[in-house]
Parts: C-alpha cells; structure tokens; sequence
C-alpha cells in the first residue's frame, strides 16, 4: 500500500515538474494565455477612467505622417537626350518588370529600351500624404542615375513606375511592397529659376494604391477609455469613423466630408471633450467661450469649440454681436462648421469686404463648409475681383460644384484648361504643383493680331498677320527635326494652347491633331507670349512643388 502511494506521489511530482517545465519553455502557450486572462481580469477591475478631459490627454494620434517612397522607373520619349548606362541590378528588375507590363517577351525588346538614347534610368521619389486615400494623387521627382551620360529630361514621359517604403531601393526593390505608382509627362520648370534639366517633377503623378487609417494610441492601456473614446467620435463624426480594436488602439477612417481636409479632422479629434456630465461639459464650453474672447490666438478654443459640435451653439450665437470683429468671425466660422448657418450672413460680409483681415479666410469656409447653393451664389459674386487670391478661391469652388461659368478641355490625357466665363481682369494661372492645369480668368482670352513669337529653343514658331483673325504655329519636331505645320487656329487662347498640346498623332481620325508640345514648354511659351504683349493678359505662376528644391 505505501508502496502504490509513494508510485502516485512520484508520478504525480513527475508530472508537475513537466508542467513547470512546459510553462517556463512555451512562453507564448498555456501561462501567458493565463497571464493575459488576469490581466485582462486586472483591466476590468481597475479605476474607472477619469473623464472630464479631451482625448488629446489620453492619446496621441500615431502614423499621421508622409510615407516616403521611391523606386527606379525609365522616362521616355527623349530626343536623344538619354543614355543606356544602368546598373546590373536594376536592369534586371527593369528587364523584368517592362516584360511584365507589356505583355509576352516577343512584344517589346526590353534592352533595347533600356539602352536607347531616347530612354533614360531614373530614380523616382515621393511621399504619399497623411491618412492618403486610395488613388490619392501626389507629385514625385525624377532624376537621372548619378554617373550616366544623361543630359535632359525635358519632354520625357515616365514610364509606369512601382514606388516601394525602403532604404536602399537599389538592394531590396523586388522584394519590397508596392505602396504606389508613378506615371506621367516630366515637367521640368524653366520661368523662375535655374533649374537641372536632368531633373523633373511629375505633377500629380504619384497615385498611393490603398486607403491608409489614423491611429490612436492611448498612453495608458484601458478597455472602458478605449470604448468611452470609441463611442464619442462616432457620436461626433458619424456611425463606424472609430473602431476600438484593443485597449491600446483605435483605427479612425476619415470621414467624407473631411477627405480632402484630414489635418483638420485630425485637430477635431484630439480636442474632442469627453465627459459623461451635461454640467462639466456646459463649464468646459464656457471656458472655451471666455478664452476666445479675450486670448489673441484664438485657433485652439475654436478647435476645441468646432470639435464638442452643437452643444456650443447657444454659447456660440451670443457672440455674433460682438464689438470685437476677431470673435465675431471666430463664432460664425464655428457655426458653419458645427451645420449652424445663423453666422451665414457675417461671413459673407467678411467674404465680400476688401479692406477685411478675414476675407479669405470667410471665403474658405463657406467654400468648405456651407450649401451648395449658398457657396456657388458668393463664389459667382467674387469671381471677378480684382485681387488674384479672391478670385482663385471662387474658381476652386465654382470647379468644386462643375458650375457652368468654368469651361474645361482636357489636352492630350496630361492637363486640362480651365477657362472661367466671367468678367474680370484677363488673367493666365499655371499650376505648378499636385497637377498640371492652366485657368484662363475672364475667358475668352484673345491673342493680338501681327504677333511673331518663338520658343526660346527656336522649335516653336507662333506668328498672324496684323490682318487676319488667325494664327500659324509650326514646331521643328525635337527628334526627327522635321518641320510639323504649319497649323491654323483661331486667335482664342485656349485654341491655341489645345492645338500646341494635343498629341501629334491622333489615334480618332476625327480628332484634329496638335503638335505634341509637353506642358512645361507650353507654360514657358505663354510666359514669352504675355512678356512680349502677343497676349494682353497677366502671367501668374502657382506655388512650385516643394519637391523641385530637393
């Protein structure tokens, strides 16, 4: 009998000392499940969250960030200005990935490509955007591999590039994930500056290929902040915009009416108030109130004020008598945004008032915020201001709703133009940046009649006869050297920009063809054209890309 006790006792030590060993060895197994079991146990009996506090307090907002990209891409259609130098490595992934884009290996030579002087080897960088939406556009720049005989890039077209998050694109680009692709005409700006005709920007020519969502880190992991968090920003943005998927997380989609301003939603989020107390957060607003009437910056209450939504309406509309004009606009523009237009009337008069600190400011946020028909009825009021910014707002907006006082053509699949119908001082606007486009202000824009004017290369050749009503363009073609034209147009700018644009070869026989002319030569030619008075119009070039000073 001892005996069979002592059997068991030994057996059942056995078996201990066994189970004390899976624990120690299978740390990712049966003790750690344990583990969590008590944390998570630990969790729900912990201190209830302290409210009464805004949700920037309790969590920081995490890969909001631009993701840098990059990637080896060939630009082509050079006028022997290219070179076949390139690298083994990447002339293999080139072979490779030409071959996967074209179809079957008999379709096209892929070395023939790569080594023809009218290719070049590029390296191509960007940055997607914070919370970048799907297909979302950005511009990228093209340079010409150190070391190589290239000479220009002016007229090239970049061929459809993978764009990967790595550090050395040159060692790991096949293995690396796709984050976006890159394709487009290289605009190389050539009316402000010097700059390296070796390198370009392809406006708009980024296109990120999924939805990226914020992330909202709380600093102390917590199940019922994390829920508490969750169900205020839906409360606040829209069913399904938070989703609480730990203690320590929560994914936020960007919502649609905030697509085009994430930053914005961003800020709203992070001033977002939460409080389980009607009486906390009615002294929580009065503050606010206070300090934005009597702090000098007043973003951050307004921020804070935009964020807590219609519950601040009441406080809001006792400001709109205000003596002070800064809290006046600050009160109304927090209404419209909040979806109470009862400060409608004083943001159109800021929106309308020339001499007014908040003009643009006013016209931005009805632009973003109000109807449709309150924004179209101010944008066509002020379409034809004399003051350039007032008038680019309401062309944005007016383009926003396709109001019919905007005519647009798109030249040759690569920019468009945008004539605004409406009387005002005649105005050409080149974008520079996100994507290729030229606005016509008080459209029909006329060329003068007996002009003669050439491209400073000497390619393109722009003249009228003082008595004619039309124009003869001719382009020496930049690889061939032949003479294209001449070509007849009308004296209508935007004939002209179209004609010069549109691509050579035309593949309906229907269509007219153009010249083929790259938009950056075109935006210098018009440049020349107004210098000389062959237009009657002012030149005004956008903002350039951030990306030409790197």
């Amino acid at each position: 009998m001892e005996n069979r006790i002592i059997r068991k006792k030994r057996v059942f030590s056995a078996f201990l000392v066994l189970a004390l060993l899976l624990c120690i060895l299978q740390s990712d197994g049966y003790c750690k499940k344990q583990k969590t079991k008590k944390d998570e146990k630990k969790a729900e009996t912990a201190q209830p969250v302290q409210l009464d506090k805004i949700i920037g307090d309790l969590a920081e907002v995490i890969a909001f960030n631009p993701i840098p990209v990059k990637g080896i891409g060939l630009v082509v259609g050079l006028p022997n200005t290219g070179s076949s130098e390139c690298p083994p490595k990447i002339r293999d992934y080139l072979r490779q990935y030409i071959v996967t884009q074209v179809g079957s290996k008999g379709a096209v030579n892929p070395d023939a490509m790569i080594d023809s002087l009218d290719t070049a080897v590029v390296s191509v960088e960007g940055f997607i955007p914070p919370g970048a939406s799907k297909y979302q556009p950005f511009d990228i720049t093209v340079k010409a591999l150190p070391n190589t005989q290239t000479t220009s890039l002016a007229g090239g077209r970049l061929y459809t590039s993978e764009l990967k998050f790595v550090a050395r694109v040159e060692e790991t680009i096949e293995a690396s994930k796709t984050l976006a692709l890159a394709a487009g005409p290289v605009y190389i700006d050539s009316i402000t500056a010097k700059s390296d005709p070796r390198s370009g920007i392809v406006l708009g020519g980024g296109k990120s290929m999924q939805d990226y969502q914020v992330t909202l880190a709380f600093y102390k992991s917590d199940f019922a902040a994390a829920a508490i968090v969750r169900n205020r920003v839906n409360q606040r943005f829209g069913k399904d915009v938070a989703s609480a998927t730990s203690p320590e997380v929560i994914y936020l989609s960007i919502p649609e009416q905030f697509k085009d301003k994430k930053e914005r939603f961003i800020e709203l989020v992070k001033s977002l108030y939460i409080t389980t107390s009607a009486a906390s957060e009615d002294a929580h607003i009065n503050s606010l109130i206070k300090n934005l009437q009597t702090e000098k910056d007043k973003s951050k209450y307004q921020t804070a004020l935009e964020a807590i939504g219609r519950n601040a309406s009441q406080k809001l509309l006792l400001l709109l008598d205000s003596k002070d004009e800064s809290v006046k606009f600050a009160a109304a523009k927090c209404l419209l945004v909040i979806g109470d237009s009862s400060g409608m009337k004083s943001l159109r008069d800021y929106a309308q008032n020339n001499a007014s600190p908040f003009r643009i400011a006013a016209i931005q946020t009805i632009g973003d915020y109000a109807s449709k028909a309150d924004t179209v009825s101010l944008m066509n009021r002020i379409a034809g201001d004399e003051n350039l910014d007032v008038r680019y707002n309401a062309y944005k907006y007016l383009k926003k709703y396709d109001d019919t006082s905007i005519v647009r053509t798109l030249v040759a699949d690569d920019f468009y133009i945008d004539q605004v119908i409406i009387t005002s001082p005649k105005t050409i606007y080149v974008s520079r940046s996100h994507r290729s486009g030229i606005v016509l202000f008080g459209a029909p824009v006329d060329c003068q009649k007996g002009i003669y004017v050439e491209s400073d290369d000497g390619q393109i050749i722009i003249n009228s006869l003082p008595t004619e009503d039309r124009l003869s363009v001719m382009r020496k073609h930049p690889i061939t050297k032949e003479l294209m034209g001449p070509l007849k147009c009308s004296l209508r700018l935007a004939e002209l920009i179209k004609l010069l644009g549109d691509k050579a070869e035309q593949e309906d026989s229907k269509k007219r063809p153009g010249l083929g002319v790259p938009y950056s030569d075109i935006v210098a030619l018009l440049k020349k054209m107004v210098d000389k008075g062959a237009v009657d119009a002012v030149f005004v070039p956008g903002p350039l890309s951030p990306l030409a000073s790197k």
